[in-house]
Order: structure tokens, then sequence, then C-alpha cells
């Protein structure tokens, strides 16, 4: 297994950052270049899926953990889908730093399918979860550009 994981700070509560990332159906607020159209969610909460279609394909993503009160979500990839990966499971969490600010983790283990060489693997993962996080600074106005 392969394990990634990519932590930034967000200056914003953790509560707002959490009702994004923790929107199992509403990633399309996040994630560039995913619409609301593009997704589908059968469900609520622990076990929802949602399908996002995607012009390089289909996936489908289970909700495996919430736990609102620590502010952690886990979901896996049903099936086969257009990442290169199997056994993938992802874990976002969000720790309260102070008021304005907090810490996004965003990480996941996975298997290389073999379709693609783990070296262009690792960063194709590590690019999703960084995505996720600036979209998330962007949706609440405080995104800084990296020095």
């Amino acid at each position: 297994m392969t394990s990634v994981m990519i932590k930034r700070e967000i200056k914003a509560p953790a509560s707002e950052a959490w009702k994004l990332l923790a929107d199992f159906g509403g990633i399309c607020h996040i994630m560039k270049g995913i619409e609301a159209d593009d997704i589908t969610l059968e469900g609520e909460g622990l076990l929802a899926v949602r399908t996002i279609n995607m012009p390089t394909g289909t996936v489908q993503e289970r909700c495996e953990a919430l736990d609102k009160d620590n502010m952690m979500l886990s979901y896996s990839i049903l099936g086969q889908g257009p990442l290169p990966v199997s056994h993938y499971l992802s874990t976002v969490r969000v720790f309260e730093l102070g008021p304005e600010l907090c810490r996004v983790e965003w990480g996941g283990s996975f298997e290389a399918d073999g379709s693609a060489p783990l070296e262009q693997v690792i960063p194709m993962i590590e690019g999703i979860y960084k995505s996720g996080i600036i979209g998330t600074q962007k949706r609440l106005g405080v995104f800084e550009k990296p020095a």
C-alpha cells in the first residue's frame, strides 16, 4: 500500500472548512472541473454513495466513516474508475488551531493498479487533495498563493 498526505493551514474557522469538506454530495463546490450536474448522491451520511461523471470517466465513492465531532470523513472508491488505483481509501480531517485558523489534512492509501507507474500515480492523487484544499480556501475567500 502507498500512502500520501497533504496538509495545509487555512485562515478560517474549522467549522466553516468542515462544513464544505463534510458535504459528501457537494464536492462540486470545492473541486475544480466538477459541476453539480456531474454528481448523483444515493443516501446520506455514512455509506452514502456519490457518483461523479468526469470527462475521464465515472467514479463511485462511498462514505466509509463520518465523525462530525472530530471533523473527519473517510471514503473509498467502489469498483473501477478513471484513476489507476485499487484498494483506495481517503480521509480528510479538519483541526481547529484557533478561532480563525484550522489545518486540513487530506490523505489516502491505495495500490497502483498497474495501468500507470506509481511515480505518476502519487502526484496525481496528491494533486486531487491539493485541489480540494485550495478549492475549500477559495470558497471560504481565504486563498493565499503559497510562497
